[in-house]
């Protein structure tokens, strides 16, 4: 019998390993070093080292490498605090002391603005906590894997999963959750219809969101309950049909001062709670409103800055574009016995200056957009033309972007707040006033 063998094709040579050094960290987080006349881009160092890295891609332009060994640390270098730092694509600074990564946040902020041709910028102030156990909320991700499911984060710059057993910057109690969670996960028997797990940290506990697909059987529905009821935990289902509850042992809400908002797993709330608050306090002392004098509060969401507004004396008329969060809002007004915030759905990138709730004039005016920013709302703030405008910012870039047009409109920027919601990562939010001159 004749017998035919493939020929194997010889095994591709590793990467070869390069010595070099850094020149410097880029707004990404990534050391910039040069090779072969391109830049270098390698993640977990820090300006001046001399590392060993391995090559992973080569590009037209540039050239990305992995970190294999630090060969000269700079004096400044720190450990990492997590175990799953490697894999993981969450906190790439760990490396790095907080107060430089600041510094870089604030440069990359700075190089933003410059690209709109807004040099001048007022000195950031800046609004920070501290760098673990400050996450309320968090979403992992839920894969199969072998013959069960996989629960953690999504690896740097892939749609891989890495799987954690703890994780440092969430609450302590939701982190705990983590393995018997996934326990819980193997046991089900709808394991292809699981699509990710939402953690809540609330005020008087945790609450879990868990979006699937289809219908999950009895069986596996009561598992869910009594890991829920063991554990005194609330826990919400989502499916194509929407969200339902399943077990909510205690009201959800957390505190600004002594005003309780509202929630339901889903709902957008900041995932800094102690920076929220912070952020809220100099909220409204920049907005600094004379006692009775209304604010327009756009973006509302649950009424985060729109309550304790009312609380220190001034009304407020919240907009939102979500009718489930107007909703919200109104409740939480009226749990907290502040009856003079009136909330409205409306969509904001729509004219909405003949609306009867903007006819009555606001000399001051607070907005909170999602990263998207408030591009095609500039227009009608320009003509409602509020004293002080204060646009609170998940994403610099837009806001960048929406003060050329702000400025151009007569308005000058006077004070500029950064706001550290996310330490050992490159995210920054921000927080600008502007004034009519």
């Amino acid at each position: 019998m004749v017998q035919f063998f493939k020929v194997k094709k010889p095994a591709s040579p590793a990467p070869a390993l390069l010595d070099v050094r850094i020149q410097e960290v880029n707004g990404h987080g990534m050391g910039v070093a040069r090779h072969q006349g391109k830049p270098l881009f390698v993640a977990g160092v820090l300006a001046g080292e001399q590392v060993r890295v391995r090559l992973t891609a080569q590009h037209s332009r540039y050239q990305t490498a992995v970190l294999h060994k630090v060969l000269q640390a700079a004096p400044e270098r720190i450990r990492p605090f997590c175990p799953h730092v490697a894999e993981c694509g969450g906190c790439n600074l760990q490396h790095m002391p907080l107060p430089e990564q600041r510094d870089l946040k604030a440069s990359a902020v700075a190089r933003l603005f410059s690209r709109q041709r807004i040099d001048s910028l007022p000195e950031p102030e800046w609004l920070a906590g501290q760098g673990q156990g400050y996450r309320r909320v968090a979403r992992l991700a839920i894969r199969r894997q072998g013959k069960g499911v996989a629960l953690g984060f999504r690896r740097a710059q892939s749609h891989e999963l890495a799987q954690i057993d703890r994780c440092g910057v969430l609450h302590p109690a939701l982190s705990a959750l983590i393995p018997p969670l996934r326990e819980l996960l193997n046991r089900l028997r709808g394991q292809r219809q699981l699509g990710h797990l939402e953690l809540y940290q609330a005020a008087e506990g945790q609450a879990l969101l868990l979006r699937h697909g289809g219908t999950l059987s009895g069986q596996d529905l009561d598992l869910l309950l009594s890991f829920a009821q063991q554990r005194n935990l609330a826990l919400f289902l989502q499916d194509d049909q929407g969200r339902r509850p399943l077990h909510v042992p205690f009201p959800l809400y957390y505190q600004i001062d002594d005003i309780r908002l509202s929630f339901t797993p889903g709902d957008f709330i900041q995932v800094n709670g102690a920076l929220n608050e912070q952020m809220v306090h100099q909220a409204l002392a920049w907005l600094d409103a004379e006692p009775g004098q209304p604010v327009l509060d756009l973006f509302c969401g649950v009424g985060n800055f729109s309550l304790p507004l009312v609380a220190a004396g001034h009304p407020v008329v919240g907009v939102e574009g979500v009718m489930e969060m107007v909703e919200q809002a109104r409740g939480n007004a009226e749990d907290n016995g502040l009856n003079q915030a009136r909330f409205y759905r409306a969509d904001l990138a729509a004219d909405f200056i003949g609306e009867p709730w903007a006819r009555q004039g606001f000399s001051r005016v607070l907005l909170d957009p999602g990263r998207a920013g408030a591009e095609q709302v500039m227009p009608y703030l320009l003509k409602l033309s509020p004293q002080r405008l204060l646009y609170v910012s998940c994403n610099p870039a837009t806001l960048a972007r929406d003060s050329e047009a702000l400025l151009a409109g007569g308005y000058r920027l006077t004070r500029l707040g950064l706001i550290d919601m996310f330490p050992h990562t490159v995210h920054c939010e921000a927080m600008a006033l502007f004034e009519l001159s």
